[in-house]
């Protein structure tokens, strides 16, 4: 089956399925009464599609919160995605396959048994239609509505999705339990960052959903996130020097918030 040779699915809300796959891809699939909603199309390792359609009969609109190709890996699988414009370039240059065979290969270790099989399950890059995701836009599933937020900051065009009556947030990366990586040279300043995380700590929500497990999580993890880049701001260079796959910066933590960020891009 295709739930259990690449991803692990679990009813985690009213209607809100959990879908992860093998390659700490996190994705969200929210019935509504008329449409379903597909919160991220991950690597792009295994038929996700073929999975959405064993969870609902409903048409799915397909929402990007962002570009990177842990994110938007999987749209050559669809017809149709909603991006931010801001991120198309990101999209297309690090969702191509050879760059996502790369991030696997460095992730994995070359020839590796995990590294094949991701391989044997990887969907092509394809253009698809992207419609363009914008401030204030609602997508209507029947029964819940979801608002679009800008929230500049990991990448430029980071986007959350906001149901206010059951006070539920989709955040992508920019609100993870895992450390948030701000040292990427697309990243913007740790300064915009925190701007976009006090935009939305002035919107009614309870539960979030973040890019990358565990998930749920609740407004904590936001507060600990701003008092960790007030913190960063305040005394620029504090941390430990870490790596990752993807590059290194320095790594500071406050409660449950941590950010991984460049010292040299605070501010501008």
């Amino acid at each position: 089956m295709i739930a259990k040779d690449y991803f692990k699915t679990s009813l985690i809300g009213e209607g809100i399925w959990s879908i992860s796959g093998p390659a700490n891809d996190q994705m969200y699939l929210v019935l509504g009464e008329e449409k379903a909603l597909l919160v991220d199309t991950g690597m792009g390792v295994g038929d996700l599609a073929g999975l959405v359609r064993l969870l609902t009969p409903l048409p799915v609109i397909v929402v990007n919160t962002h570009g990177h190709p842990d994110h938007a890996g999987g749209n050559g699988g669809f017809e149709e995605a909603n991006l931010h414009p801001a991120d198309e370039r990101i999209m297309r240059r690090m969702c191509a396959d050879e760059f996502r065979r790369n991030d696997i290969k460095n992730f994995h270790g070359d020839g590796t048994p995990a590294y094949q099989r991701m391989l044997a399950g990887m969907v092509h890059f394809r253009v698809i239609t992207l419609h363009p995701l914008r401030e204030g836009i609602v997508l209507d599933l029947g029964g819940r509505k979801f608002e679009v937020i800008e929230i500049p900051g990991h990448t430029p065009g980071c986007v959350s999705l906001l149901n206010g009556v059951e006070k539920i947030l989709f955040t992508g990366d920019m609100i993870v339990q895992t450390p948030v990586w701000m040292y990427l040279k697309h990243s913007l300043p740790l300064r915009t960052y925190l701007a976009s995380l006090q935009k939305l700590q002035t919107r009614e929500f309870e539960t979030l959903f973040p890019g990358h497990l565990p998930a749920p999580l609740d407004r904590q993890n936001l507060d600990d996130l701003i008092a960790c880049c007030q913190e960063i701001l305040e005394r620029p260079g504090i941390g430990a020097h870490t790596k990752t796959f993807a590059g290194e910066g320095l790594l500071w933590k406050h409660g449950k918030g941590s950010i991984i960020y460049n010292p040299k891009h605070l501010f501008e």
